[in-house]
């Protein structure tokens, strides 16, 4: 599989027959015989050549199209608030600059092949990579460097982080923030409900917590995994409650998690945040509305598509990749003393 898109010229060579002749053919076939018009064919079923759009639009040399390739499984999109969250704060601040944007997951390795062929083809100008799992990353990462596509990255790269642009935010430090917070307001006994096993985000947040854990409380580190979901913080604050009887503080990985671990407190007979604070992570809608409103850690949204967004069109300009991390804010509601 080629790396770069192939041009007329190439296709031209194959088939041996002129740049002119391929040019027809793309553009209709008229005037073209059908013996021409089968050897070039022959040649686009082979090479899995893509008409190069960024090549017809000759006035800018661009499509004026940026790509949100979101490197999970598509249901995701819907069930973690956080990806359309981004992706709103993404297609706001494109539609302000007057580009278009076209949204593409990567379920599974058919799609992923897809999705590398239509990029290839220069349908759009860069991609805005959205990739929590550094498996994934690793390998969109290197794929999109080897087309010589622009890319920036939400999220540490962890690999070829020199040369690939990002924007993320301070994990260690907010999870620090939160863990120290719980433990100020007389939390003696911390629980940590994590993210999914793998991602940077979860490595750098459970580090924090680890950190302030063992500085200021002296207690064993409490830890269960969800994957951000509600259900998953439901389940994962029961175990850690059959773990640690005594905990009276739950830092969670994200907002439904928290929520999920709040019903569970209820059902245990525990009350927030009389026998036990918690603090989420985000800020989504949810957090002002829950019952009671919850403690939790904002990321700036808004501000990482701006970024993102931003970087991007400096490489659109032959600029260098930069990396940008983002402090998180603490927002204090009723979970918490």
């Amino acid at each position: 599989m080629r790396d770069k898109p192939m041009t007329i010229r190439d296709i031209a060579k194959e088939a041996g027959v002129s740049r002119a002749t391929v040019s027809r053919f793309l553009n209709g076939g008229h005037w073209v015989s059908e013996e021409s018009a089968k050897r070039i064919q022959d040649v686009i079923d082979r090479t899995d050549y893509v008409a190069n759009e960024r090549a017809r639009s000759l006035a800018t040399g661009r499509s004026n199209s940026v790509a949100f390739l979101l490197g999970e499984p598509q249901e995701l999109l819907f069930a973690d608030p956080n990806f359309s969250t981004l992706l709103r704060s993404i297609a706001d601040e494109l539609g302000r600059k007057g580009m278009s944007l076209i949204m593409m997951t990567t379920d599974n390795e058919n799609e992923n092949r897809r999705n590398l062929k239509y990029l290839r083809g220069g349908h759009v100008d860069g991609v805005l990579l959205v990739a929590w799992h550094l498996g994934v990353r690793k390998g969109l990462i290197h794929s999109l460097h080897a087309m010589e596509m622009p890319v920036v990255v939400a999220e540490y790269p962890s690999v070829d982080s020199d040369s690939t642009s990002y924007v993320h935010v301070d994990d260690y430090r907010g999870a620090i923030r939160a863990t120290r917070y719980l433990a100020e307001r007389g939390a003696g006994s911390i629980g940590m409900i994590a993210g999914p096993e793998g991602p940077s985000g979860t490595l750098a947040r459970v580090r924090g917590y680890r950190d302030v854990v063992k500085d200021m409380t002296g207690e064993p580190a409490w830890i269960e995994h969800g994957d951000y979901s509600k259900d998953s913080g439901h389940d994962a604050a029961l175990r850690l409650l059959d773990r640690a009887p005594d905990l009276d503080g739950i830092f969670a990985s994200s907002d439904l998690m928290a929520v999920g671990a709040m019903q569970a407190l209820r059902e245990r007979g525990k009350s927030v945040p009389g026998d036990v604070q918690v603090i989420g992570f985000d800020d989504q809608p949810l957090a002002q509305i829950s019952e009671p409103p919850l403690t939790t850690m904002r990321q700036p949204f808004a501000e990482i598509g701006k970024r993102m967004v931003d970087q991007l069109l400096v490489l659109l300009e032959g600029g260098l990749p930069v990396g940008t991390t983002l402090p998180l804010e603490l927002i204090v509601r009723q979970t918490t003393r």
